[in-house]
């Protein structure tokens, strides 16, 4: 193999491996993919990917030069339509149907694709994601309809700081000081608001509970590098938008008087949860960016998490009923990532998403803190652990049980 040849290859694996830690996909399958991808090319591959890090070391078997790169890159967000057309590209360029050139001119088409969703769409699930979440805390009409507002509120901000750079290191604690002056401004008015819950579920879509199970499951995986650096940015933006939520509140009550904390219902009817859930998964499609053609296999993979976590909750009380829901939702995304031959994750991440207790990691806070509880029978840091540690031990028994057939 002549030096150009390899250098050609390893800008595709560069803009492979960028792409796809830009999309969303955890680093210990994005370090294998990349390495089963150098060796169907004839060249032993060394990676090294967290949050912020993306190095690449190629050479060819037996011999001593050794090609190498290493980048600054951000961490990724969570795109799951650019994310399918890159698995698509890779099992094209690996079957031999793509030659690497023309694999690396359409990496660069699928990063510059259109949404699969219009923004008027976004806007409205944004709103969806709040309300639904409002609706599982036991909240009334008033509650949920402020939460959508929030939502909405906060799309309009993430709109702002993704055309705006400078806002995007304050984008969570200003969107939290900004719904809490909203909902105190709203009681001033005389609207019987449980003002904690209004802020809660209009910034849902930003508390990371979904990166601290990453974070999680990298660090089980032995990626202990990737996985601390995950953890730790999940914390730093709990921590964000707690306080840009507690200054909110203070300004609020400064300005126009303290907030309310109504009594919220301890259960929902069946009807209603089942509603709200179901508004959940919905808008959790749109944010993710799931491919129309996936969205209901995904909405699916959401209602299998739910019943999952009614059934464990029954079976093993709340700490350990998310083993049973992420052992469902991973057994079934592995059957449709092996039949469809889709990464995993794009029907996989709707589904864990309803499972994370990311919210109570932010309520455990707010009782750390302050001494009161913002929702009624709020969990302690270690049952709340434990709900993550179940999600992830229920992951890698539907992994070691059904495997995915490629390590996306």
């Amino acid at each position: 193999m002549t030096e150009r040849e390899i250098l050609r290859i390893r800008r595709f694996v560069v803009k492979l491996g960028e792409a796809m830690h830009a999309y969303g996909t955890p680093s210990h399958r994005l370090e294998r993919l990349l390495s089963e991808v150098s060796q169907s090319f004839g060249l032993e591959g060394s990676f090294l990917v967290s949050p912020t890090w993306f190095s690449v070391v190629l050479q060819e078997p037996g011999q001593e030069q050794e090609y190498s790169h290493i980048s600054r890159v951000k961490p990724g967000g969570i795109d799951l339509n650019r994310l399918s057309l890159t698995h698509e590209l890779v099992a094209a360029v690996l079957a031999g149907r793509l030659e690497v050139e023309d694999g690396l001119v359409q990496l660069g088409t699928i990063r510059g694709a259109p949404d699969p969703y219009p923004l008027w769409l976004g806007f409205l699930c944004w709103g969806g994601v709040s309300a639904g979440f409002a609706l599982l805390c036991g909240s009334g009409l008033m509650d949920m309809l402020a939460s959508m507002t929030g939502g909405w509120l906060v799309f309009g901000l993430e709109w702002l700081a993704a055309r705006h750079p400078r806002f995007e290191e304050m984008l969570e604690p200003l969107s939290a000081l900004l719904l809490a002056l909203l909902g105190t401004g709203l009681v001033a008015l005389g609207l019987p608001l449980n003002v904690p819950v209004v802020v809660l579920s209009g910034i849902i879509a930003f508390i990371p509970g979904l990166s601290m199970t990453m974070g999680l499951r990298e660090l089980a995986a032995r990626e202990l590098l990737s996985g601390t650096a995950r953890i730790m940015d999940a914390l730093m933006t709990l921590f964000k938008l707690y306080f840009g939520a507690v200054f909110g509140l203070a300004l609020g009550g400064l300005l126009w008087g303290g907030s309310n904390r109504l009594p919220l219902t301890a259960s929902l009817p069946l009807l209603l949860e089942g509603g709200a859930v179901l508004l959940l998964a919905l808008s959790l499609l749109v944010m993710f960016r799931v491919r129309p053609r996936d969205a209901f296999w995904g909405l699916l993979c959401g209602l299998v998490a739910y019943g999952g976590a009614r059934l464990g909750n029954a079976l093993f009380g709340a700490d350990l009923g998310g083993l049973v829901g992420a052992l469902l939702v991973g057994l079934y995304a592995n059957s449709y990532a092996r039949i469809k031959n889709t990464p995993t994750n794009i029907v996989l991440l709707p589904g864990i998403v309803l499972l994370v207790p990311g919210s109570k990691v932010y309520v455990g806070l707010n009782s750390l803190v302050s001494g009161q509880d913002m929702l009624a029978n709020a969990a302690s840091g270690a049952q709340v652990f434990l709900s993550f540690m179940a999600i992830v031990a229920g992951l890698m028994f539907a992994n070691l049980i059904l495997p995915p057939r490629r390590y996306l």
